[in-house]
């Protein structure tokens, strides 16, 4: 037998095996998923007005949404989301984060933005006002939403129509009536502008020093951007009972409402495709700044297609995920100590070979756990039930082998020579089962969602390093040890040829 192939398969073998532990001797560690390290789990179903049918391109709009949304929190830089459609339901796995009420809050908002004209200002306890000359009818505060009553609940006032939006409550006014505070309603035109044109968004500090939102539009939304400034300057020139105000609304709430500035000129307008939102004075400093930084982040990355509602929304502690990784991990290790006892008890010498396969196998599958972390993937409950598997996988691989090994010294082989055979005939062997593990792993990690994809992945991941290691590390070291006075007829527990002969002259 040639040597140099068998001991430039080990050397290999060992490189990799050398390189994954100083992977992992530098810090390296899997990423873990939700239901070990703990984080947000939600299940979001999409909301349509009871006198509107579901479009024939719905599923598509989920699609969308959940671009969407996957776009927001990867903007938060959160490992390893999963965000998936089940049905008409949008799942959304969030490990690791545990701001819940600000990570609901980007994941819900719609975050329709338009540009509106101010036709006039509603104050509370407001009566309807007759239709003039210069003016239409003016509806009165009792009309329109009820500003009262949660967002998601209120009258919604479409793009192409004119109505009553609700101001926010840093604006509120008393009732001349009851006293009681009430925010002001708007009076507006259809919009004239959406947030569709938005090339960008960005927290910065306004004019009056507090936070707002800076936007930046695109060519086409900068012109007609343009256009309605430009006319809205003239209105204020000219004293109009609207004062040139520009409404800008979010989700069916008026954020602003400024009139055109003085540097503002009838018939030029804002040319430069910016505008900006100011954001409440309410909180502290740095609530303020994160509020700013989470519309503009919402704005950014645009708007979702349709309303989406929480049908549940649980966070995972992360001491049950550690409870659960604990778990796992105790089975892993019982059901390896039980594996290694039993090779070691059966196989002795080979037994000992067949522990440091599994020990090979361990760091190696480890060091690409924590490459994948990389990447994004994250480790699951689900994984380690994967990982857990593969040890019976590794170790079947070990018992053929050597059981092959037993076949061909039975046979009148010597161990030398029936080690090279037998090799051959196990291998064929774990490529044929190998083969129908890693087709099933594929096939469930394509089709699966969530935490089972994490057990196909680790599935296949296992059964793909079990041949690399039957092959450049088991191989190598069986051939040489076939060498020596380690391995003989008694190590690989083949039959007693003198017993034979002697129950045979019998």
């Amino acid at each position: 037998m040639n040597k140099k192939p068998v001991i430039g398969a080990l050397a290999f073998s060992l490189a990799i095996v050398m390189a994954a532990g100083i992977y992992l001797g530098l810090g390296a560690r899997p990423q873990l998923g939700l239901d070990l390290q703990g984080g947000i789990s939600a299940v979001y179903t999409a909301e349509l007005p009871d006198d509107v049918e579901t479009p024939e391109d719905f599923e598509d709009i989920l699609d969308e949404t959940i671009e969407v949304i996957r776009a927001r929190v990867d903007s938060l830089g959160v490992a390893e989301p999963d965000i998936s459609r089940s049905g008409t339901d949008v799942l959304v796995q969030l490990p690791g984060v545990a701001d819940a009420d600000r990570l609901q809050e980007l994941i819900g908002t719609t975050a329709q933005l338009t540009f509106r004209k101010v036709i006039a200002t509603v104050p509370p306890g407001a009566e309807p006002q007759p239709e003039t000359a210069e003016l239409p009818a003016i509806p009165g505060y009792d009309e329109g939403p009820d500003c009262t009553a949660p967002v998601d609940e209120r009258e919604e006032l479409g793009t192409d129509e004119r109505g009553l939006m609700c101001g926010t409550e840093d604006e509120s006014q008393p009732d001349p009536e009851t006293g009681e505070l009430k925010v002001p309603k708007y009076f507006v035109e259809p919009a004239a502008l959406t947030g569709d044109r938005i090339d960008d968004a960005f927290a910065a500090f306004g004019q009056a020093g507090g936070l707002a939102v800076s936007l930046e539009l695109d060519s086409e939304g900068a012109a007609e951007f343009a256009e309605i400034t430009a006319e809205l300057a003239c209105e204020r020139d000219q004293g109009f009972p609207g004062q040139g105000r520009f409404a800008i609304t979010l989700d069916g709430i008026v954020e602003s409402a400024p009139t055109m500035a003085p540097g503002v000129q009838c018939g030029v307008g804002i040319r430069d495709g910016s505008a900006s939102i100011t954001v409440g004075s309410a909180g502290s400093q740095q609530e303020q700044e994160e509020e700013a930084q989470d519309l503009a982040l919402i704005l950014r990355t645009g708007a979702l297609p349709i309303s989406l509602e929480a049908a549940t929304f649980e966070t995972v502690s992360a001491t049950l995920g550690a409870d659960s990784l604990q778990a796992g991990l105790l089975a892993g290790l019982i059901g390896l100590a039980l594996v290694g006892v039993w090779l070691i008890g059966f196989y002795r010498i080979l037994g000992v070979v067949a522990m440091l396969e599994l020990a090979v196998f361990g760091v190696i599958v480890m060091a690409l756990i924590s490459l994948l972390g990389e990447v994004g993937f994250a480790l699951t409950l689900a994984g380690v039930a994967g990982l857990i598997v593969s040890i019976g996988i590794a170790a079947d691989s070990s018992i053929i082998f050597r059981e092959r090994i037993r076949d061909e010294v039975n046979l009148g082989k010597t161990v030398r020579s029936g080690v090279q055979k037998a090799f051959t005939s196990a291998f064929r062997t774990n490529l044929a089962g190998n083969t129908v593990t890693l087709t099933a792993a594929v096939i469930l990690y394509f089709l699966a969602v969530g935490p089972v994809r994490g057990f196909a992945l680790m599935l296949g991941i296992a059964t793909v390093l079990d041949l690399f290691i039957l092959y450049f590390f088991t191989r190598p070291i069986v051939f040489l040890l076939a060498n020596t006075r380690f391995v003989n007829r008694k190590t690989v527990r083949a039959a007693d040829t003198a017993a034979v002969v002697t129950a045979g002259s019998r």
